[in-house]
């Protein structure tokens, strides 16, 4: 009651602070609008001298509605800071009037384009663009399309040309509008979402001068051309793609005798042959221009346009792979200080099974003493029939494929197979025997086995610790119904829901309403998988209101010092932030060449004691039959926690321990 009391009292403040000003400002109201929540806002940007009774006689809304919408003005405005102010239904019936008299409204036809429309209407392209903003990248058929009838109306609707207008303009799917938290840094926000501090400043001058809560920036989508991080296959199908192979339940090294490797001794007399597969694209980064044939002229024939690049324009889909080579490359120069000699070649793949096979042939490529690459699973395919006809030792970075590993006894798999991070989440969930645990899957009957196996793990790890009479445990097919999850809650005690699903649209639903249910104030909490890190239609505040918890293989601690020193290093050498790909490459190389370096091209009897203090991850071999490769099975469980931090959990020590950067 008392913060009630003083928020009113604080609120009445400003509102009679605002109606004492003169306002001597004249107000320029934005064009920008958001949906947020369902609701349409304009996004304003406060400049020098405007105040909240200002705002409200530009925009027509009350500035109860105002404060309402925007709390952070308890505290004052600020300029640069990002205001919603509510659209009306007065700006519908405002915009109607005027368009009547000063718009013709065109649907867009087939094989029409922004210049056909310039020219059937008699007006400027820039002309249309100042009335419709989001035709600047093309129009769409069936699109409406306002065709201003004079040059004076465009002249009244445009924004001034200003850091304002830079700043606050929205062009639909090519940004993502962020509010500012109390602990967030610039920092924190450009490794999140994948960019760099130049160009958060770049669309957001006013961050030069510092982050202030409840600013709104503007963050350019990264589109996930092949693939934004290292978690991910990158050629593979959407869905529900978890398919968990059968192996051996206890791994052949297990039981095998391995020699003491702490008394080997090992000198190198000739430098190691290591190849490095990626696909860098090399033709398409040496282009200096493409041709855009995308308008048409009078007749109806395309216009061939030569468009040239920026210099240092990088081919997107090879970027990610020029930032690995870069991780790698430091790994190997450490490493060359400490006494490693190598001789590194390096191979355009062009995501081209030709040209593998053309590698492949090469006289030299023959003699190499380890192969790391390359990326894709057909590529793979015929590189480790290569490595294990001539026994080679190769490393597959990203491939989680384990039929692959069971082929090839000279092949270690760096990232673990769903089968080993399905054991890891149901070890976690065996510590939640005196919770209730409720298992959601849509019933699909093709996933019929996929979900008996997780249960059946789940089962055998809880009963190692629990008595199965006291396990309470439900299992919940989930269509499109609240109330079905709502039925599977137990009022005394918390409830923890397992959904071992990478179906986006699926897991959105049943998360979605999940939170909904912890709003009414059920005890709720939720156990997932890895991949749900890139959903793109989850808010990602959902994930800290049900302190979601994920087996993850790989997860980078910003406070390291190992993690700081590589960052300054990277940035240093490469004039630039390093992404995931590059820190995994540095794990990789180091690894690895590091057991080259201690052990010999014969390494692999030692791999299972080698260890290295790595920057993301704690790799842990092991051999699943006695014809089998090598897979890393260590998974670590990651959390979602109040208060918007990631929390990694210690099974080994049972305590939870706080690794990264506030952020949403």
């Amino acid at each position: 009651m008392r913060r009630i009391t003083l928020i009113l009292i604080l609120l009445s403040l400003i509102l009679n602070h605002s109606f004492a000003q003169s306002d001597t400002v004249i107000v320029v109201k934005s064009k920008d609008k958001v949906i947020i929540g369902g609701q349409v806002y304009y996004v304003h940007i406060v400049k020098k001298g405007e105040t909240l009774f200002s705002l409200s006689n530009a925009y027509d809304v009350t500035q109860k509605e105002i404060a309402k919408e925007n709390p952070e003005i308890f505290l004052g405005f600020q300029i640069g800071q990002a205001l919603k102010i509510p659209f009306t239904e007065k700006d519908n019936e405002s915009n109607d009037r005027d368009s009547k008299k000063d718009f013709i409204y065109h649907r867009v036809k087939k094989g029409q384009t922004l210049y056909s429309l310039s020219k059937k209407y008699n007006v400027s392209q820039e002309d249309i663009i100042a009335c419709n903003p989001t035709v600047r990248y093309g129009v769409n058929e069936n699109q409406i399309v306002k065709i201003p009838k004079s040059k004076d109306v465009v002249e009244a609707i445009q924004f001034p040309v200003s850091e304002t207008f830079n700043d606050t303009i929205r062009v639909a799917s090519q940004f993502i509008y962020y509010t500012v938290k109390t602990k967030d840094t610039v920092y924190s926000l450009t490794r999140f979402y994948n960019i760099t501090e130049d160009i958060l400043i770049e669309h957001n001058p006013f961050v030069s001068g510092g982050l202030k809560v409840g600013q709104i920036l503007k963050i350019p989508a990264v589109i996930d051309i092949e693939s934004a991080t290292v978690l991910i296959k990158p050629d593979e199908e959407s869905g529900d793609t978890i398919l968990y192979e059968k192996r051996a339940s206890v791994a052949y090294s297990d039981s095998m005798y391995i020699p003491d490797c702490e008394k080997i001794t090992w000198e190198q007399n000739e430098p190691y042959q290591v190849a490095l597969l990626l696909p860098f694209y090399l033709d398409k980064n040496d282009e200096e221009f493409y041709v855009d044939s995308s308008e048409v002229n009078d007749s109806g024939e395309k216009i061939y346009e030569k468009v040239f690049y920026n210099p240092f324009h990088i081919y997107p889909r090879s970027l990610n792979f020029v930032e690995f080579y870069e991780g790698f490359l430091m790994a190997v120069d450490s490493l060359k200080q400490n006494g490693l000699s190598i001789n590194l070649h390096v191979y355009d793949t062009e995501k081209d099974t030709a040209r593998i096979r053309e590698i492949l042939s090469f006289p030299e490529f023959g003699s190499t003493d380890l192969i790391i690459g390359p990326i894709y699973s057909n590529e793979i395919k015929l590189v480790s029939g290569f490595s294990k006809e001539n026994h080679i030792k190769m490393i597959s970075p990203l491939s989680d494929n384990l039929s692959l590993v069971n082929e090839n006894p000279y092949l270690f798999q760096v990232y673990p197979s769903h089968n080993s991070q399905i054991d890891e989440f149901a070890k976690f969930i065996s510590g939640f025997g005196h919770k209730n645990i409720v298992l959601v899957h849509n019933g699909d009957s093709l996933g019929y086995s996929n979900i008996q196996m997780v249960k059946d793990k789940i089962f055998n790890n809880l009963s190692i610790d629990t008595l199965v009479n006291n396990i309470q445990f439900k299992e919940v097919v989930f269509v499109d119904s609240i109330n079905v999850l709502e039925h599977a809650l137990n009022e005394e005690i918390e409830n923890v829901f397992i959904i071992p699903s990478n179906e986006e649209a699926f897991v959105t639903d049943v998360v979605t309403n999940l939170n909904t249910l912890k709003a009414f104030g059920h005890q709720v909490s939720v156990v997932g998988l890895s991949r749900w890190q890139r959903f793109r239609n989850i808010d990602p505040e959902y994930y800290f209101n049900l302190e979601l918890c994920i087996a993850s293989p790989f997860f980078i601690d910003y406070h390291e010092r190992d993690v700081k020193n590589f960052i300054l290093k990277y940035r240093d050498i490469y004039r630039t932030e390093p992404n995931q790909m590059a820190i995994h490459a540095y794990d990789v190389g180091l690894y690895f060449l590091t057991a080259m370096m201690y052990y010999g091209k014969n390494f692999e009897q030692c791999i299972y004691n080698h260890s290295m203090d790595l920057l993301q991850a704690d790799y842990r071999f092991v051999k699943w039959y006695k014809t089998s490769g090598y897979e890393n099975v260590d998974v670590d469980i990651i959390k979602y926690f109040d208060g918007y931090n990631i929390f990694r959990i210690d099974d080994t020590k049972k305590s939870i321990l706080p690794v990264s950067h506030s952020f949403e």
